[in-house]
């Protein structure tokens, strides 16, 4: 759940939040870290009152055979949907950082490949490989905010609430749709956990630990850059991490940052394209998710060709029309079906 609430979120947030909300950027995402573990309070409580059943047979079970397969197809679409997404974000972040001449596609073809091969091994596979990977991640991450420490300044946090509360809210609000109402695909994973006696409080906290992580990145980016250029700079942290030059031997730290962000772009891949996979072999009742990977894999890498055109365009979609999007799925539906949930056991 941690590193899913950080995948293409490192990337996008915080220059994101900071153009919003400038040098009180800061301020913008704890509040969306506390807003964002209420929606996981009430999709944790919605998984445990359904402790045995996915999202899509949640659906079914309260809200009948038709209108629960329709709800879980629309589930479906939007699993797949942002996977497709989270691919064009690492697609973006290759090329941008990595090879500026390579066409987009050959990005895309080898993570549809990747994610068809993790997705048919299964959940245990993903979830070993982020136990695996994850540790990496989050230490490079770590060693790039201590080395550039020295060179961030307490000053660029000035003025605070210079133009009050309406920024920090502009701010916070995309953050409850882009990454927090995601984390509704986990109740597609929660019903194949060996033990679900501390979900709730896990999930919680790993969502928490995931904000400030984000957090620790948008002040960094602050600190180092100074507010008007972080908001305008695409890859805050990769340009904090060029700044690295220890006696002109430890350099070119963004590759550390580039290896925290491909491992947790991966895992966010792979667990919301479970989640698309299993939803819709649920909706149909297929015996076996795994008979529709490859078609639905297809379509995952062709849907980045169609939706954004440019960086601009998908950073814009993600600050913006994500949030209503994401937040309908992520909080609207999921609420609809815990007071269902409530009624039907007072009955």
């Amino acid at each position: 759940v941690s590193t899913f609430t950080v995948g293409s979120a490192l990337l996008l947030i915080p220059s994101g939040v900071i153009f919003q909300s400038k040098q009180d950027a800061w301020i913008a995402i704890l509040t969306a870290i506390v807003l964002g573990a209420s929606l996981q309070y009430v999709m944790a409580t919605l998984a445990s009152l359904h402790p045995d059943k996915t999202l899509v047979n949640i659906s079914e079970h309260l809200l009948g055979r038709v209108i629960g397969k329709m709800i879980g197809i629309l589930y479906a679409w939007f699993f797949l949907h942002l996977s497709s997404l989270v691919i064009r974000n690492s697609a973006d972040l290759a090329k941008t950082v990595f090879m500026p001449e390579t066409p987009m596609l050959p990005f895309y073809i080898m993570s549809g490949i990747l994610i068809c091969i993790t997705v048919y091994h299964g959940i245990e596979a993903i979830g070993r490989s982020n136990e695996f990977f994850t540790p990496l991640a989050i230490s490079g991450f770590w060693l790039t905010v201590f080395l550039v420490s020295p060179l961030m300044r307490g000053e660029n946090f000035l003025p605070i609430l210079a133009e009050g509360f309406i920024p920090i809210v502009r701010g916070a609000l995309p953050m409850l749709g882009f990454p927090y109402a995601e984390l509704i695909v986990f109740l597609m994973v929660i019903p194949f956990l060996n033990s679900k006696k501390k979900m709730k409080k896990i999930f919680i906290i790993a969502g928490m630990l995931g904000g400030f992580t984000l957090l620790v990145g948008t002040v960094s980016s602050i600190l180092v850059l100074s507010a008007p250029l972080a908001g305008v700079t695409a890859y805050p942290a990769f340009a904090i991490a060029r700044l690295i030059d220890i006696a002109g031997v430890l350099t070119r730290f963004e590759a550390i940052i580039s290896l925290t962000l491909l491992i947790t772009i991966f895992i966010k891949i792979a667990v919301t394209f479970y989640g698309g996979v299993v939803a819709l072999a649920q909706v149909f009742n297929l015996p076996d998710y795994r008979s529709i990977i490859v078609p639905l894999g297809i379509i995952v890498v062709t849907l980045p060709m169609i939706l954004e055109e440019s960086y601009v365009e998908e950073q814009n979609f993600a600050v913006t029309t994500w949030f209503p999007y994401g937040l309908f799925f992520g909080f609207v539906i999921p609420l609809i079906l815990l007071i269902l949930s409530y009624l039907r056991k007072k009955v």
